[in-house]
């Protein structure tokens, strides 16, 4: 089974497989309509649109398909990672068990094969059917979406209809409502390619994690199953979320919903157990709370919502600030400045938005739902501010660019100024030194290390040990610590270090804790975390390279990283 967060982090991966080609698409074709509402003559369009959108073609099917590429390995990444944290988990249920490791169990390596196969093609067939909506309204292929979009703009012009800047509005309006559509021809009916995509490889996702469920169900000797539950559960599955059912009944029960449990937009999952021995994870005092909570809800601005329609609010809004960013990304590719300030401003005004309903609504906000692919500035060239020491070869250069990437964007605008030197060493260690602001990296260093050692110089940026926000997200769960839970390791490293453990952190490293820093570790009645200085750059380095695992394990860490890059 997967967890409701993880079911959640999935779907959100699903919907941003396709961001890449709409972004490419719809500044792509919104930057040829602005050319087009610039020539001044019918000979001169002719031209240029023989020319330009004949040669456009060509361009288009190159980049997408490597976008396509792109997506196919995202889509099997998804799969794979969900089969197996689905089936951990089923499997940790029952510790003496004697379960079949998931990377040597051949029934459920053949069902995650066979899905992804599956996905990858619905995704292409899918793909073989983009379009677009032109300015009057039509759902078109590619093709002919750009020459209605750029025909109509000509003629605006030409014929004194609108001036340019409107023609181009006009010409553009549907680009960025409606987006890149998946076209069904025979019927007419099309919808966005995020939804199509999305619910195409969640409906697979759902029915691969149950084969996976029923082969641990199987091969754990279980007779039944135990579906899910969390908070404000939409109506048609909060009467049977926590619940336990024969192997029978669960599958009657099932098969009568109209959305079966983990498919559909279904924050549920159920898991196998033994009947009589298996524990529910919910007492009925529990889940009756989820019930009342959620009926009970929120009101906000007069109006009151259930727990499941503030949620569903809030969706919403996400979904038009992702839309809001698409207009600015159009106005942007079209070069209308006038109209790209306004949208910009609309923008703000919907950020405003999210960020009061959420708050009223008692949720936390999920900015990561908000991402749109290529949005904000261009990615500035690779060490651009980064000054490599003298004598640095080029293959080592080229390995830290390719790392440096990964990092996002306004973490290294952050960061760099704070880096005066990058030096790439034999020595087995990497490090920053915030004195003079040397980075240090080990030439056969471990992934992520880059990130790590970039997190470094952001603390300096940013000054996070005299931030009280952060010293009290890190000090959260470590409340009552005593000497007995610091560890002397001296196996793990390649010298002995000191540290404590705690669930939250999602390396062992995370926890260390150095005695030069403040107070020390322990002065024989209290343990101090001053000199927890790897909690920040380890989160740091998850952050940018596994997000999901850090927003499951640090939800706290996670958000106040992510809102530090705003």
């Amino acid at each position: 089974m997967l967890t409701p967060d993880q079911i959640a982090a999935l779907g959100d991966a699903a919907r941003k497989v396709t961001d890449p080609i709409t972004e490419y698409l719809l500044q792509d074709i919104a930057r040829r309509v602005a050319e087009a509402g610039q020539l001044t003559s019918t000979a001169q369009y002719q031209v240029w649109r023989l020319q330009n959108l004949g040669l456009s073609q060509t361009e288009i099917e190159k980049q997408l398909q490597q976008l396509l590429q792109a997506s196919q390995g995202e889509i099997r990444r998804i799969l794979y990672q969900s089969a197996q944290s689905g089936y951990d988990l089923d499997v940790r249920r029952f510790p003496t068990a004697a379960a079949i490791p998931f990377a040597e169990n051949l029934v459920l390596q053949q069902i995650v094969a066979a899905a992804v196969e599956l996905a990858q093609a619905d995704f292409t067939n899918l793909t073989q059917t983009l379009g677009m909506v032109d300015p009057f309204g039509n759902a078109l292929p590619l093709q002919k979406a750009y020459r209605s979009c750029t025909d109509f703009a000509f003629k605006q012009v030409v014929t004194g209809a609108a001036s340019y800047t409107e023609a181009v509005r006009q010409a553009t309006r549907n680009l960025a409502e409606k987006g890149v559509r998946v076209i069904d021809y025979e019927s007419g009916v099309h919808t966005s390619l995020e939804a199509a995509v999305r619910r195409n490889i969640l409906g697979g996702l759902g029915l691969m994690q149950e084969q996976v469920s029923q082969a641990a169900h199987d091969q754990l000797g279980c007779d039944g199953w135990e579906i899910t539950a969390h908070a404000n559960s939409a109506p048609d599955h909060e009467p049977i979320q926590g619940k336990q059912y024969p192997d029978r009944a669960y599958e009657a029960l099932n098969s009568s919903l109209r959305r079966r449990i983990g498919t559909l937009n279904c924050g549920h999952a159920a898991f196998p157990i033994i009947l009589g021995v298996s524990q529910p994870q919910y007492s009925k005092r529990e889940l009756e709370k989820f019930r009342t909570d959620n009926e009970k809800g929120v009101t906000v601005e007069g109006r009151h919502y259930t727990g499941y329609e503030a949620a569903q609010m809030q969706r919403r809004l996400e979904r038009a600030i992702r839309t809001q960013k698409r207009r600015v990304m159009v106005d942007e590719a079209a070069g209308d400045t006038e109209k790209l300030a306004q949208d910009r401003t609309r923008l703000n005004v919907l950020h405003q938005r999210y960020r009061e309903f959420s708050k009223a609504a008692g949720l936390r906000t999920q900015y990561e739902r908000t991402e749109v692919a290529g949005f904000g500035e261009k990615p500035k060239p690779v060490l651009e501010r980064l000054n490599f020491a003298q004598g640095t070869a080029e293959v080592d250069r080229l390995s830290v660019e390719q790392e440096v990437a990964q990092i996002p964007q306004r973490a290294r605008e952050l960061a760099e100024p704070y880096i005066s030197k990058v030096f790439v060493t034999e020595e087995n260690r990497s490090g920053y030194r915030p004195a003079t602001g040397e980075l240090f990296l080990n030439r056969n260093r471990a992934p992520g290390t880059v990130a790590h050692e970039y997190a470094h110089a952001l603390e300096t940026a940013l000054n996070i040990y005299e931030d009280p926000e952060f010293l009290k997200i890190r000090a959260k769960g470590f409340e009552n610590l005593s000497k007995a839970d610091i560890i002397i390791d001296s196996e793990n490293f390649s010298k002995e270090i000191l540290r404590v453990q705690h669930p939250k952190l999602v390396s062992i490293y995370q926890g260390r804790l150095y005695e030069r820093y403040g107070r020390g570790i322990y002065d024989g009645k209290q343990v101090y975390l001053d000199g927890m200085r790897e909690y920040f750059s380890e989160g740091f380095m998850f952050y940018a390279h596994a997000p999901d695992v850090l927003k499951q394990k640090d939800p706290d860490l996670f958000d106040y990283i992510r809102r530090l890059l705003e």
